[in-house]
């Protein structure tokens, strides 16, 4: 019973930070608005948090260790050359179904009263992918230009970045197979291809 009521409690604090964050943002918000907002007091929120940076720590490392179970453990292990398949259809689908779960926070989070980081975060998780990858096929992120390897890569990390941030931005109105397919395909095409 004691769990439940935490889970409970957390589970308002949560709603509440989400809903202060686009009222507010997060710079501006404070824990009395959060204790008022989450019908507690404030003594209540120091027994889960130290104050709103600890909150905002706490919430988005879940979030990253999420995706981090998602997109880093159980990649195939098959040799390709194909850059395509460092980033398997599968995986970020799955990433995708978890954003889309728990959309309201993600968004609030990637706004503009949120963190300012928070998409570098999500990149980070990304890049390790495409790193875990490379290492596995020895292999390297080339294009016919003949791009230096540390280019080639920040483009192919930036497309996908930018579909999943827009799709966001856009509440995610398309379905995450939608999503997914877009970035299969907008990794095998250049930028310059996509716009003629």
């Amino acid at each position: 019973m004691e769990q439940k009521r935490k889970t409970n409690t957390k589970e308002n604090i949560k709603k509440a930070f989400i809903q202060l964050i686009k009222d507010k943002g997060f710079d501006s918000l404070t824990v009395s608005d959060l204790a008022r907002e989450a019908n507690i007091n404030r003594g209540t929120f120091y027994l889960h948090y130290l104050d709103k940076y600890d909150l905002l720590d706490k919430l988005e490392m879940d979030i990253i260790e999420d995706l981090k179970e998602i997109l880093l453990t159980n990649l195939e292990h098959e040799e390709t050359d194909e850059p395509a398949e460092l980033i398997p259809y599968e995986k970020i689908l799955e990433a995708l179904n978890y954003i889309k779960k728990d959309y309201h926070f993600i968004e609030a989070l990637a706004g503009d009263g949120g963190d300012p980081n928070f998409i570098q975060k999500v990149e980070n998780v990304i890049s390790e992918m495409i790193q875990s990858k490379l290492q596995e096929t020895d292999n390297q992120l080339r294009s016919k230009e003949h791009l230096p390897a540390d280019y080639a890569e920040k483009i192919f990390l930036s497309s996908v970045v930018t579909i999943i941030e827009l799709w966001i931005e856009k509440g995610t109105y398309e379905s995450p197979e939608q999503i997914a397919r877009i970035i299969t395909q907008a990794k095998q095409i250049s930028p310059f291809d996509l716009l003629i």
